[in-house]
């Protein structure tokens, strides 16, 4: 994605003046890196992932309305169903939490109110995201989640955003110690905004000491009145767990100087989230409940995938945690109304073509060279997979599936030549064993003057080898950054939700039990597939988690890709057999989990029909999801900070501002990347408010 971008912003109107020529190197045929997706059988999105975008990723929204605006489907492809970024993308304000009580998990549902921002627009993105402002949305925070513990079978209205006049949320009476203590938590932070506004004014630093104590004395008084009340009572536990840690997280606002300083945030990146709140006084058991657990499987901050060994920096905790509840715009979540390579990438590959930019699929990037001098990129060594048929300039990697553009899952035959078992092998990996159709060697001066990198540090380990001998800080950036492996399974479901015993179809919910603790509702998907009449799927589930793989990859161990998938599909079964039924009771029968109800398995009987599903095991260097785990923010380098003149970088392993594996951090280094090309600032025409960069 961030590659993408940073070719959309270079490739803006009147780019030939400055520019020769803008080319994309893509390994394999999809375009999309980590977002790419494909048709498969019955024209089923085939995913990487589960990509879910949130109401605060402005640039990825602007980016690809423009892309959008530009292509004018409605004019140049009106049979096309998805023609604007309306119908591309649409508001999803179901989410939750699993919540175990010790003997049973529970469902905790919400909806969160929506807003009248629109996300990637100049008039939606934020002005401001201060701490000061963190510790007054708190206010509304913890008014308005009281609701959702009210009763178990309600999804109740939430309203959290930065909206000027935001919604007004129902009566946030709860239960009866749940409501007291919701009282005083209000209360105690009520007195403290008017000291917190003073330590911003200009005036001067306001001493801390009285604002924390404040605090201090706050949570104090509300534990002593909750630890015995809130034992029997589910609602009450989960009210307590928000206080505490909201209430922390205002303290440590306070005590860390985060109102007048926003670089204290990165400072804080080398502690973890969890750890931090427990210092500034959430109590443990809130910390260690679902509240905190989801955050982390939602980040994937797992050192290894270890999960007795959570990882997150808690800068990032707080802020985060601040953009995704209180500076969401139009809804906290947004679905993709097909694939992301059908929504996202199948458009900008049409719309960078119209504008001149060459992509060149199935070219693997080998090594990156520099000059002499180390000073420059000198040369770039690629391998072309394949060779185009004669007479073809370049590769067309769209089909058409319900007049919708997206991206094939099998090579076209009739664009390439010497293809004929190409089917067997998989272009995009690492330990792809097909043979090359030739070596191609980049070089400067000829080829090309500068080059955006927008390759993840678990690939530069092995494609980089010039930058990492030269340069200390490439060295700790790519053996420091941590990453981790990732799982999925899509599986396609006879009965809709409704008949599964699920209440809240379209919802995404995390904390759940590995080895899948996130999952998503997608019924959206039903409609754009194509399975026929006697075999349509009424519900379309995905569920992700982490995946213990070998780090640094062995490019000699070609079975690695086997035996991890055949992993997968063991946790695949044992998911569907021991932990479905909680989230879908109607999966279950007499004797056990219903085979019959998967959908494309055709005769098969049993536990053979899970082979018609779909899943994968993202361990190749570049699919490994990049963490933000504490300690390592600071090993991160700028889109204009690699060390050489000619080299800029891309990736949401890069220190953007946003410093997270997202869509948003993503699109939002590529932008940096290309305004850095350009000698322009690295915000500059970005929106939304972000942390400072590092040195």
């Amino acid at each position: 994605m961030a590659g993408v971008a940073a070719a959309w912003r270079l490739s803006e109107a009147g780019w030939e003046d400055r520019f020769e020529s803008i080319t994309i190197y893509q390994r394999g045929g999809r375009l999309g890196g980590k977002g790419a997706s494909h048709r498969g059988d019955h024209q089923r999105v085939e995913e990487h992932g589960l990509h879910i975008w949130l109401g605060y990723y402005d640039n990825a929204f602007a980016l690809l309305r423009a892309c959008y605006d530009e292509l004018d489907r409605a004019r140049t492809d009106p049979a096309c169903p998805i023609a604007t970024i309306d119908d591309a993308l649409r508001p999803a304000a179901r989410v939750g939490l699993e919540d175990f009580d010790g003997e049973r998990w529970h469902h905790w549902l919400g909806d969160f109110a929506p807003n009248h921002l629109v996300p990637g627009t100049p008039t939606g993105s934020s002005a401001s995201l201060t701490g000061a402002d963190l510790v007054r949305r708190a206010l509304r925070l913890l008014g308005d989640f009281a609701q959702s513990v009210r009763s178990e079978s309600t999804t109740p209205t939430v309203s959290m955003t930065a909206a000027p006049d935001p919604p007004t949320a129902p009566d946030p009476a709860g239960t009866e110690v749940g409501a007291a203590a919701l009282g005083a938590a209000i209360e105690a932070l009520g007195l403290a905004i008017p000291a917190l506004a003073g330590i911003s004014a200009i005036t001067g630093p306001t001493p801390l000491d009285p604002v924390i104590a404040l605090v201090d004395s706050a949570l104090r008084e509300i534990r002593a009145s909750l630890r015995r009340a809130v034992a029997d009572d589910r609602g009450a536990v989960r009210i307590w767990h928000l206080i505490s840690v909201v209430l922390a997280q205002v303290r440590g606002i306070v005590a860390e100087g985060l109102l007048d300083d926003p670089a204290v945030f990165a400072r804080l990146n080398d502690e973890d989230y969890r750890d931090w709140i427990v210092r500034h006084g959430a109590d443990p058991v809130a910390a260690d409940s679902t509240l905190i657990s989801g955050l982390y499987d939602l980040v994937f901050g797992f050192v290894d995938a270890d999960p007795d060994r959570p990882g997150f920096g808690a800068g990032l905790g707080v802020f985060l945690s601040g953009k995704t509840f209180f500076d969401y715009k139009g809804s906290i979540f947004w679905k993709m109304q097909g694939g992301m390579g059908d929504v996202v990438f199948a458009p900008m590959h049409q719309a960078l073509r119209l504008r001149g930019v060459r992509i060149e699929y199935f070219h693997r990037v080998d090594q990156v060279r520099l000059d002499d001098d180390r000073r420059y990129v000198e040369r770039v060594t690629l391998g072309r997979q394949v060779a185009l048929a004669p007479g073809r300039d370049q590769y067309d990697p769209l089909v058409r599936v319900k007049e919708l553009p997206c991206f094939a899952s099998r090579v076209d035959p009739c664009q390439v030549v010497g293809a004929d078992d190409i089917d067997e092998h998989d272009l995009e990996s690492f330990w792809c064993a097909w043979p090359d159709a030739e070596l191609v060697e980049l070089r400067r001066g000829i080829d090309f003057d500068d080059v955006v990198f927008a390759i993840p540090p678990a690939m530069a380990r092995h494609v980089c080898g010039d930058l990492l001998e030269d340069r200390t800080e490439w060295r700790a950036m790519v053996d420091g950054l941590g990453s981790v492996a990732t799982q999925v399974v899509q599986l396609w479901l006879r009965d809709d939700e409704p008949s599964l015993g699920w209440p809240a179809p379209g919802s995404t919910m995390s904390g759940y039990v590995k080895p899948f603790d996130t999952w998503a509702s997608m019924p959206q998907l039903v409609e754009v597939e194509g399975w026929p009449e006697d075999d349509r799927p009424g519900t379309i589930a995905y569920f992700c988690n982490t995946l213990a793989t070998p780090n640094p990859a062995d490019p000699r161990d070609l079975d690695q890709p086997q035996r991890a998938n055949a992993e997968v599909r063991a946790n695949v079964e044992q998911f569907v057999v021991e932990h479905l039924a909680h989230l879908l009771p109607g999966t279950q029968g007499p004797d056990g989990f219903r085979w019959d109800l998967l959908c494309g398995a055709g005769s098969a009987r049993g536990p053979a029909r899970l082979d018609s599903q779909f899943w994968r095991a993202n361990i190749d260097p570049s699919d490994r999801y990049v963490q933000s785990l504490p300690g390592t923010d600071r090993l991160r380098l700028r889109a204009d900070a690699s060390g050489y003149a000619n080299l800029y970088l891309a990736g949401d392993w890069t220190d953007n501002g946003l410093n997270a594996g997202c869509i948003e951090a993503a699109v939002l280094s590529g932008l940096q990347a290309a305004n850095a090309v350009c000698g322009r600032p690295l915000r500059d025409r970005t929106l939304g408010v972000y942390l400072p960069h590092g040195a």
